[in-house]
């Protein structure tokens, strides 16, 4: 069996007060897949359930993947997202049913929920590279820097490319607007650094994607500077910690994966164009 990262993303322009029942995440076809993780954006405390590969609810009641605070006073914060143990396996063209609330007494703009796992291809039917038989391997970080992403708009076919010095396996993402001063250069300003809505989505060099729509930038990566940060968002803390690929991709020397990006800040004050420094992280894998 060969497993592929796979993101399906369940979006809500407008979540009315009340919150909404049964909203239908249609899977692809072309494969099973191996539900492992749950997230939500914009929901917080509201809660959400949805239902197993047998049309079944998951829970007896809405839960929350935000974390609750022990000590009385704390406000609750967003984590990585709910772990789903054991996985459960949907059949190929299989429905998602989604339940959300939302008792906050006025609509919540973009909700979403996102599905994270893997799917699930027989063996042979599927361009699989993997690990040589006899190998060294060494941590690496693979940098791809995307100039002026514009406030509205998208940049596509953003390449990362393997050297030909060893194959790579990408675990771990990072993406921010972080940058390096250079002596007697410019200083940038706090607008260089600033953006909400950019959300990526990540091809193979086939340019099939590894989900069915893009995902939020901060969700798929992460950031090393975030931003904001302390204000009770599903973006606090959260970016501390690199976007994690579960199951690994493998990547072999000379070959690329693709990646295209797209942003919308037209509500954020001051807003221009930024360069986003993305981070791939994993191993070096030397053939011996």
């Amino acid at each position: 069996m060969i497993e592929r990262h796979q993101d399906y993303l369940l979006s809500i322009p407008t979540l009315p007060v009340g919150g909404l029942i049964q909203v239908p995440l249609n899977l692809d076809t072309d494969a099973p897949f191996a539900l492992r993780l749950v997230k939500s954006r914009n929901i917080g405390l509201n809660g959400w359930n949805f239902t197993d590969p047998r049309r079944a609810y998951q829970s007896n009641a809405l839960r929350t993947d935000w974390i609750t605070p022990v000590n009385p006073g704390q406000n609750s914060y967003p984590s990585r997202g709910a772990v789903i143990y054991e996985e459960m396996v949907y059949p190929p063209g299989g429905v998602i049913t989604v339940d959300i609330g939302n008792t906050t007494g006025q609509p919540i703009s973009n909700a979403s929920m996102l599905f994270r796992g893997s799917k699930l291809f027989k063996d042979g039917t599927l361009w699989n590279p993997t690990y040589p038989e006899r190998m060294a391997v060494l941590p690496a970080v693979y940098q791809v820097i995307v100039p002026k992403v514009p406030v509205v708009g998208s940049l596509r076919d953003n390449q990362l490319t393997i050297l030909n010095d060893a194959d790579f396996i990408y675990r771990w993402g990072v993406c921010d607007a972080f940058t390096v001063g250079v002596v007697g250069g410019s200083v940038p300003t706090a607008a260089q650094f600033k953006f909400q809505n950019v959300t990526v989505q990540l091809r193979d060099e086939a340019r099939k994607p590894y989900s069915n729509v893009p995902i939020n930038a901060n969700d798929l990566f992460g950031q090393g500077l975030p931003t904001p940060e302390g204000a009770g968002t599903d973006d606090d803390q959260v970016l501390f910690t690199p976007g994690l690929m579960t199951p690994e991709i493998y990547l072999p020397r000379r070959h690329s994966m693709y990646f295209d990006v797209y942003r919308n800040d037209v509500s954020l004050a001051g807003a221009v164009p930024v360069d986003l420094y993305f981070r791939f992280g994993g191993m070096k894998v030397f053939q011996r």
